[in-house]
């Protein structure tokens, strides 16, 4: 048995928002459950209103009503929901004989949860890096669940390339589809659309283009242009699986202006050779700083080589190369400046960068599954520039 499953954990939130409360239980709700697990076994408590649905679904090893536990009563007692979830949880752990052993809790987990169960005597020490540790090496079956987003994203790349193709270009470089100025905010709801008919949603899809495109977080709006670049990054939720995807490909259509193309074959080369050094055993850290090299030999500014103590950098290569991506779209690990090593199983963006607030951007992001002895690409959508 491993140190962390020999602790004693609890997660107290609503499933279908929670992700550290759905992969404990393994059931999606939209309320508030309990999760826990104490001496290796996993409890869940739910409503009346989900327990019908829980006795079939929840692999767990124990199933309770908020009933059995009193939390309906308690509530009233107390005149606080929250604090009756407590009081019931600490009413547990006793039962079980576990109200004297410490409880690891999320970083998130609530201040009047975390009050009431400390005034009645249990330890609870939050520990977000033991929860991010436990959805890190995903299941054959997360990563089917991740794949299965993959497709939808793609679709929906298909989908925008083919309005990208399909547009023309105006006197003044303006693109025109279907007898329209073809605009971020169309674009990005063609390709929103095309994800809720395979069963996703997407919440801040980017279409940035020109100028626009040198903000990594700016979504874009306006009319599109020939000549500049244009990122779209598509980061959807399959609405039943609760598994993430994310990819990023950045479009020209034309000829590319001064600097672009040099910009992306830089960026292609970076993001090749972090593919080709991932494996577990590696250092994240280590892959973000050959990025960072091969794109400051291309003359490009980056937060290993330029950033100056206290100041932003603000063109060049200045986020961090990757991140896990599962339940929630932005978990462990990270190809960044932090220190964290690869194991088999973790699924992880490799996304690096070039901005210019003069010109626009360039991205490139696939999405990898770590192995032993290497990495496999879960992203199929070709690396297309210029259309």
């Amino acid at each position: 048995m491993s140190k962390d499953e020999g602790q004693n954990l609890l997660v107290i939130g609503a499933p279908e928002d929670d992700a550290d409360a759905y992969h404990l239980s393994g059931f999606l709700a939209p309320d508030a459950v309990i999760c826990l697990r104490v001496a290796g076994k996993r409890y869940l408590a739910v409503s009346s209103l989900e327990y019908g649905r829980a006795a079939n679904d929840a692999p767990v090893d124990e199933l309770l009503s908020h009933e059995e536990l009193g939390i309906v009563s308690l509530a009233r007692e107390l005149k606080s929901g929250a604090r009756a979830y407590a009081v019931a949880v600490a009413n547990l752990l006793g039962e079980l004989g576990a109200s004297s052993s410490p409880v690891v809790v999320p970083a998130h987990f609530g201040v009047v949860y975390a009050d009431e169960l400390r005034a009645r005597g249990i330890t609870l020490t939050p520990d977000g890096k033991l929860f991010d540790g436990l959805r890190r090496a995903k299941t054959e079956e997360e990563i089917s669940n991740i794949e299965r987003t993959q497709n939808a994203v793609e679709a929906a790349c298909v989908h925008a390339l083919g309005i990208l193709e399909e547009s023309g270009i105006e006197d003044d470089g303006t693109l025109e589809w279907r007898g329209a100025a073809l605009t971020s905010e169309m674009l990005r709801s063609e390709i929103d659309v095309e994800l809720l008919r395979r069963g996703c949603t997407a919440d801040g899809t980017i279409v940035a283009g020109g100028p626009q495109a040198a903000d990594p977080h700016e979504r874009g709006h306006g009319p599109l242009k020939a000549g500049e670049s244009i990122i779209i990054d598509i980061f959807p939720v399959d609405l039943s699986t609760r598994y993430y995807s994310d990819m990023t490909r950045t479009f020209v259509k034309g000829e590319p202006n001064e600097g672009l193309q040099e910009m992306y074959d830089a960026v292609l080369e970076s993001q090749e050779a972090a593919l080709s050094m991932i494996k577990a055993g590696v250092n994240g850290r280590d892959v973000h700083r050959k990025v960072a090299d091969v794109l400051h030999e291309a003359g490009y500014k980056t937060n290993v080589h330029d950033q100056e103590k206290g100041k932003p950098l603000t063109e060049g290569f200045f986020h961090g190369t990757g991140h896990g991506v599962g339940l929630e779209i932005h978990e462990a690990p990270s190809l960044s400046l932090a220190d964290d090593e690869l194991i088999p199983g973790d699924v992880i963006s490799v996304e690096p960068g070039v901005y210019d607030p003069q010109i626009g951007g360039v991205r490139i992001e696939d999405l990898i599954v770590v192995t032993e002895d290497g990495c496999r690409n879960l992203t199929t959508f070709p690396k297309v520039f210029r259309i």
